[in-house]
């Protein structure tokens, strides 16, 4: 009779084990990020970086991918990189990329968030935008576009103060600050503006 107990409670804890292992290892969402940092060609001078790029998958899935020409960081703040002549692509869960060139950047190794500065063009899908303020915050799944902000798809123009995008599910709010309303101007069809 206590042998039967033994190996009851035996297989019990063995099942629990089993159980555990594979919620460990197939369904629980790892909220950390992975993160690879790739130096093709990098060449460290002093506090300058020169043709870096940073990847990261975060647990979601999205891979963020951004090169520059160069990068400098200050030794207090070593997490962030001051980056010049910068390529980004945001890959999503559904394949779909944003892609994103600017002049200089401000990227922090932590927790991947940039803020892009001067001359950005934006492409994703069929929408286009240029503006002089970028920012990207992947904890709260926002990118935000402000600072002579020209919006551009294959129907309209517009120019407006800022416009807000989730990332997670794709929609975006539009914002003017001023007493003035967004200016849209629709787009000849023969698609020459």
């Amino acid at each position: 009779m206590r042998r039967k107990i033994y190996i009851q409670i035996f297989l019990v804890i063995l099942i629990l084990f089993i159980s555990f292992t594979v919620y460990q290892k197939y369904f629980k969402i790892s909220p950390s990020l992975d993160t690879e940092v790739i130096n093709k060609e990098t060449t460290n001078q002093g506090n300058t970086l020169v043709n870096i790029t940073y990847e990261s998958i975060d647990n979601l899935g999205r891979k963020y991918i951004i090169t520059a020409e160069s990068g400098t960081f200050d030794e207090n703040e070593p997490d962030l990189i001051f980056m010049l002549n910068v390529i980004a692509n945001i890959y999503l869960e559904d394949n779909t990329v944003i892609y994103i060139k600017s002049s200089k950047a401000e990227y922090n190794s932590l927790n991947y968030d940039t803020k892009f500065q001067e001359n950005i063009e934006v492409n994703f899908l069929n929408h286009n935008f240029f503006c002089n303020n970028l920012n990207i915050f992947f904890k709260d799944n926002l990118l935000e576009a402000f600072n002579d902000l020209i919006y551009k798809n294959l129907d309209i123009i517009m120019s407006a103060d800022k416009i807000e995008v989730n990332l997670l599910t794709k929609n975006s709010k539009i914002f003017n600050f001023e007493d003035n309303k967004v200016k849209i101007k629709k787009r000849n069809s023969n698609g020459n503006n």
